[in-house]
């Protein structure tokens, strides 16, 4: 974080000229193939530096005042910007192969505004490049009335949709790292949701081959459609869980019955799965979830970190 900082001030200090490029962006979809649709207008100079003294202040703000903290794909706590390698993340390879100059847009009038998926910013100074992403809204027209600009003195209607750049930031990608403001836009901007089911996968192949729970196939297809259980899963193999609850299956069933838990076994001690309700059951002791109270001796679930 202080390489970012440090980049940020001996940027501004210098304000080099013509090393921020602007871009708006779409991902599509064809044949399970995600790739980006991306177009750079041409930036002035004056606009340039209109972007900078409105972006970069709440930026330095948030890394000033902020905790960094490890990506957590069930959520965030407030006060806190999670971190996270780019090597985690696929799409922002693909997003940068769609600036290269045989795949960019530069004819701005085959962009259709109402498509736009997020805008970026990009600054490069001192052989190094920041990234700067946000989501997209195109600014609303007025309910009533018109808009109007003068143009050599003459009165014009701007009939135009306004392509909005405001003072808030996304997602910051920087010198391998990339840093989240608002912790959903990485799955908007980035189709995290694909990383999401190949962890999920992941988990299910391990659980899988110990023959631990039967009904597998129905308790892949349930958790596969359920996103909240598919970051739990992430989350899980983040932390490698799955490795201790295995070491420890034989006392699964002693807390089942302490806790209560809707899940039987079988004759040959796998967990029995029936229906969605059970899902978070499973979950949570798979990650080790419950816990009891030294004082008062109570059994719960630990609230899972920055959990929305």
């Amino acid at each position: 974080m202080e390489e970012l900082k440090l980049f940020i001030n001996a940027f501004k200090s210098e304000q080099p000229e013509n090393c921020i490029s602007v871009f708006f962006s779409r991902r599509i979809t064809s044949n399970d193939i995600s790739k980006y649709s991306t177009h750079q207008p041409s930036v002035s100079p004056q606009v340039q530096n209109d972007i900078l003294r409105t972006v970069l202040p709440n930026i330095e703000n948030q890394l000033a005042s902020y905790q960094i903290v490890e990506y957590n794909p069930v959520g965030v706590l407030d006060g806190s910007l999670e971190k996270l390698s780019l090597t985690e993340i696929p799409m922002f390879d693909s997003f940068k192969e769609s600036l290269r100059p045989e795949n960019l847009f530069r004819d701005m009038s085959s962009l259709k505004v109402d498509k736009i998926g997020f805008y970026c910013i990009r600054i490069i100074y001192n052989r190094k490049e920041l990234y700067l992403f946000r989501q997209f809204q195109k600014l609303k027209k007025l309910r009533s009335g018109i808009l109007t600009r003068i143009v050599d003195n003459e009165l014009n209607v701007i009939e135009s949709d306004f392509l909005g750049i405001d003072e808030f930031t996304d997602i910051v990608a920087f010198d391998g790292s990339l840093y989240l403001f608002n912790h959903i836009s990485l799955e908007r901007i980035f189709n995290y949701r694909d990383e999401f089911l190949r962890k999920t996968h992941e988990a299910l192949g391990e659980i899988l081959s110990k023959g631990i729970l039967s009904n597998i196939e129905q308790f892949t297809a349930d958790c596969c459609s359920d996103i909240r259980i598919m970051k739990r899963f992430t989350s899980i193999m983040t932390k490698e869980c799955l490795p201790m609850f295995f070491d420890n299956y034989d006392r699964v069933p002693e807390i089942v019955n302490e806790l209560g838990l809707d899940i039987e076994f079988d004759a040959d001690g796998k967990l029995i799965y029936r229906e969605r309700s059970q899902l978070f059951h499973i979950v949570n002791l798979l990650s080790d979830s419950y816990f009891k109270s030294l004082l008062a001796n109570r059994t719960g679930v630990a609230m899972v970190e920055g959990e929305i």
